[in-house]
């Protein structure tokens, strides 16, 4: 089985058992104890989210090789551009198409299982999906002044937490997407020489 094939299909299993148990949780206790099915934030029985949330995880799965030139790297690169083009000609967020093609450069900077495949970025990365939906919702919340007159301005934000926990799911499933990638390629519970072994092995 190819490296592709095997983390689109390790980030789907990964996804597919996290959701079928906590959806199963979270209909025991909604009927056990008569509360809402919003009780669990780390799913959403929408199911436009949910098929949202499973191919999110698929990509999250895939997302790592885009430092290497790889289907993956074909695969994100398109939709990035794609992306800038809607940016650029149907919205006018310039500044956020900027943003967006460099970040698009930094995998092509970094060295083959550098940042990409570290334990830290498979925890910050989808952290992108609990603030998107502030930015979506209330893009003027930054409107000058320092970073501290921001934080202290989003802090004030009543709605903040509801706002967060929307992209609760979406953080979920790339979280699981990521960490299916790391395990299959030995990293998330090896240790750093077995990591430098098997990298080694594959150059």
């Amino acid at each position: 089985m190819s490296m592709f094939r095997e983390h689109w299909i390790g980030g789907l299993v990964a996804y597919s058992t996290f959701f079928i148990v906590s959806f199963i949780a979270t209909i025991a206790v909604s009927i056990l104890y008569a509360v809402p099915a919003a009780w669990n934030p780390t799913i959403s029985l929408n199911p436009l989210k949910v098929v949202g949330c499973f191919a999110i995880a698929v990509l999250f799965g895939l997302w790592p090789d885009v430092d290497i030139k790889s289907k993956s790297q074909k695969i994100f690169y398109t939709l990035l551009f794609v992306l800038n083009v809607v940016l650029i000609v149907f919205w006018r967020r310039y500044l956020e198409s900027a943003l967006l093609g460099l970040f698009a450069m930094l995998p092509i900077l970094s060295k083959h299982r550098g940042w990409t495949h570290a334990r830290i970025t498979m925890v910050l990365l989808p952290g992108l999906f609990l603030l998107v939906p502030i930015y979506a919702v209330h893009p003027e919340w930054y409107s000058g002044g320092t970073l501290i007159d921001a934080f202290n301005a989003l802090l004030e934000w009543e709605e903040l937490p509801v706002i967060v926990l929307s992209g609760l799911p979406f953080y979920v499933a790339s979280f699981i997407g990521y960490a299916s990638h790391l395990y299959l390629d030995g990293i998330l519970f090896r240790s750093r020489k077995a990591q430098r072994q098997k990298a080694r092995a594959s150059q």
